[in-house]
């Protein structure tokens, strides 16, 4: 029996095969990542959502691929047969699976990524569990199979509760007959296949043809980083001259230096940025807003939310979120889009606003939906939520899709202002700098106010100056009092 994996919906029309991270003959898990994809704005990872053995990889690197398109065939049925044959060998030892102390005491069940008769090898995520903010993988301690599942999705759950039964089957005296099968039959290297990389350290191993099982990982969970590549390639003194670009050598005869390679997100955001910059007249304006009453009711709410033990926290970036809606709902021209021929403008009539998160991989900017409707609380658990799926690879197409504004918040780094580049098709974008204590001259004395720099850059095709100074005032009246402001 043969079993098709499609191409799922992302959300977008189409996209661009850059990387197969598996290959015909692999034995692969449900939610095993198989394929790496990418549009203008994003790379993901595409799961199989069926386990069993490749029998056919249908697409290739560098393929255009559709919704519904077939991406490879899978034969599910050797391994059920050979187990049904050899299960009289097999000795059967019941295991319950407990909820461990994280140091959180009640978790809601966020995902179950096993159900009941599924194989699953040792330290295989099982089910996903959450908090208010965080999210937490619960592994298995040994190879096994799922007997019965105790939990279901958003179920609260405690530690040392029971949230699933397992068999683990075990050969006397040799290694587990079902691991042993699939070693022998299907792959010989089957720490490649479950290594904890990203796709661009998949790609370093394969072009200088390293042996995972020499690579020392430092990574969280034992994931293998670029940094445990390179120290291998440099112990074993394994760089070759033909990675070494003529350009390099203009550099190396002035001293030593070193090439590393752009990611595909670091590709796709150098040439977009470069494109918008060309393309669109940028105008940036400067102004400092009070936010000192803003942040002592900030500081005030966080106090009362940690006494009552709640795990909430109000970030400046939730505030700044909501007063940006406002201001675009009191100044429509800067919740707009040029059309394609550039002689219309279309104005939204919802406010999604899109936020700069900076990781790893490179820079993306996911957006969060209907503003006008949530709450400052709301606002700052959406925010950590993106944070964490942006810089664990984990955001969906659809995440950085119809945005109207976009906020890039510098405020954790030193530094004043700065000019930030408009994300099209937008026509605007707000850049936020780090506050500072400043005298301010009110009723015949210097007084310490908290002041943040804020850097407005706007299309000027669609914003003149006077539009843009009277937005940037608006924002400051906003802030100035947290009354303005819907909680």
């Amino acid at each position: 029996m043969y079993t098709k994996i499609i191409f799922p919906d992302t959300g977008i029309e189409k996209m661009k095969v850059t990387d197969i991270l598996v290959k015909e003959g692999d034995f692969i898990k449900k939610e095993q990542s198989i394929i790496t994809v990418e549009s203008d704005k994003t790379s993901i990872e595409i799961p199989s959502n069926y386990e069993g053995i490749i029998k056919k990889i249908i697409i290739s690197i560098g393929d255009i691929i559709h919704k519904g398109d077939i991406i490879l065939e899978l034969s599910n049925n050797q391994i059920s047969d050979f187990l049904k044959k050899e299960e009289k060998i097999l000795n059967e030892k019941k295991i319950k699976l407990i909820i461990p102390d994280i140091g959180i005491k009640k978790m809601k069940i966020f995902a179950i990524l096993v159900k009941k008769n599924d194989f699953f090898k040792k330290n295989q995520t099982l089910i996903i569990i959450k908090n208010d903010i965080n999210k937490f993988e619960i592994a298995s301690t040994c190879s096994g199979i799922v007997n019965k599942i105790n939990v279901k999705i958003n179920d609260y759950i405690y530690k040392n509760d029971i949230f699933m039964y397992i068999n683990s089957y075990i050969k006397e005296g040799k290694k587990s007959i079902i691991k042993t099968f699939i070693k022998k039959n299907f792959f010989k290297n089957d720490t490649q296949m479950y290594i904890h990389a990203s796709p661009f350290i998949r790609k370093m191993i394969r072009k200088f043809d390293i042996d995972l099982k020499k690579i020392k990982p430092s990574g969280l969970k034992n994931r293998i980083v670029k940094e445990d590549i390179l120290k291998y390639i440099k112990d074993k003194n394994t760089i070759k001259n033909y990675d070494i670009q003529n350009s390099l050598f203009i550099y190396k005869k002035f001293g030593n230096c070193e090439k590393i390679n752009l990611n595909n997100i670091q590709k796709i955001s150098s040439k977009n940025l470069s494109n918008y910059w060309k393309n669109i007249p940028h105008v940036t304006q400067h102004i400092e807003t009070d936010i000192t009453n803003l942040e002592k009711f900030r500081i005030k709410k966080n106090r009362e939310f940690d006494q009552k033990q709640k795990n909430i926290k109000l970030t400046l970036l939730s505030f700044m979120i909501k007063i940006c809606a406002l201001a675009l709902k009191k100044y429509p021209n800067f919740n707009s889009s040029l059309s394609k021929d550039n002689h219309a403008l279309i104005i939204k009539k919802y406010f999604n606003i899109g936020i700069a998160i900076n990781t790893k991989q490179g820079l993306f900017v996911p957006v969060i939906f209907d503003v006008l409707n949530k709450n400052i609380k709301d606002l700052s658990q959406i925010i950590v939520n993106l944070s964490y799926e942006a810089k664990n690879n984990k955001l969906h197409p659809n995440n950085m899709q119809g945005g109207c504004f976009t906020i890039s918040n510098l405020g954790q780094f030193k530094g004043n202002f700065f000019t930030p580049i408009i994300n099209f098709p937008e026509v605007a974008i707000l850049g936020i700098s780090q506050a500072s204590i400043k005298p301010i001259w009110k009723e015949n004395k210097f007084l310490p106010k908290l002041m943040l720099p804020l850097s407005l850059s706007y299309d000027h095709r669609v914003i003149n100056g006077v539009e843009g100074i009277n937005f940037l005032n608006y924002i400051c009246y906003l802030a100035s009092d947290i009354r303005n402001i819907l909680i």
